[in-house]
């Protein structure tokens, strides 16, 4: 569908939903859509009310906003599921659907806690720890911004080894220490924010699925506290619950 297509009249939030829903279907993948106020002005409609459209659009994954750049139609990666449940990587997740997963923009350090990561972490004295963040993508696209934090008595830089590929989880897993018990994990809301949005490619105003989770050993010590941030679009988190009579 070209520009010269759409309606050149003044439309209701529905009308142009349904006009760049159709719009978008046209497209291919990373194909960018029309500057804001030549859309605005063909199909009629506030820019404010199109920004407003085009963001809840992100938010369901059909475009990608690159701020400065633009807005394109996001890839059609399939989504990633999964349940709070099981705790698993993202790489583990990704290779169940046969998708391809790369590590980016990581920073790795060894230095004291600060006093919020020491409460995290259950510790009350000063403790060093190893602050591992990282982008992860998707099929090229990056799509959670993660960040571990581990007292170096249970892993240090050393131990992620060059063919790290960004999961804190996985290298405890293969080398069976700490013994691992579960995660308690918070479910949170955020908007992106300047660093967030740097990192991930996306506005600072983007809503995003934020998991802060602390990381249990058998004998019941927090082994890991982390903050994981998710581009809206490309996950479907689900929970079971249990009827209580």
């Amino acid at each position: 569908m070209d520009l010269d297509d759409l309606p050149k009249v003044r439309s209701t939030r529905d009308q142009v939903e349904a006009t760049l829903t159709r719009l978008i279907e046209q497209q291919r993948p990373g194909d960018q859509l029309p500057p804001e106020p030549q859309l605005a002005r063909q199909l009629g409609v506030s820019r404010p009310t199109l920004r407003e459209v085009l963001r809840t659009f992100a938010e369901r994954g059909l475009v990608v906003r690159r701020q400065g750049v633009g807005t394109f139609v996001a890839s059609r990666m399939p989504v990633l599921e999964t349940g709070l449940e099981v705790l698993e990587s993202l790489e583990r997740m990704a290779s169940r659907l046969g998708l391809t997963t790369e590590m980016t923009r990581l920073t790795v350090e060894e230095r004291l806690a600060t006093a919020l990561e020491l409460e995290r972490l259950g510790h009350g004295a000063p403790t060093e720890v190893l602050v591992v963040s990282r982008v992860i993508a998707v099929e090229g696209t990056p799509v959670a911004d993660l960040t571990d934090v581990v007292p170096v008595e249970t892993l240090r830089r050393a131990d992620l080894g060059e063919d790290f590929r960004g999961s804190v989880l996985d290298i405890f897993l293969t080398r069976g220490s700490p013994l691992l018990s579960l995660s308690r994990t918070e479910i949170l809301a955020e908007s992106a924010g300047d660093g967030r949005a740097e990192r991930l490619s996306v506005p600072p105003d983007t809503p995003l699925l934020v998991l802060v989770a602390q990381l249990y050993s058998f004998d019941e010590h927090i082994v890991d506290y982390s903050v994981s941030a998710f581009v809206p679009g490309y996950f479907r988190i689900h929970v079971m619950r249990q009827v209580r009579p």
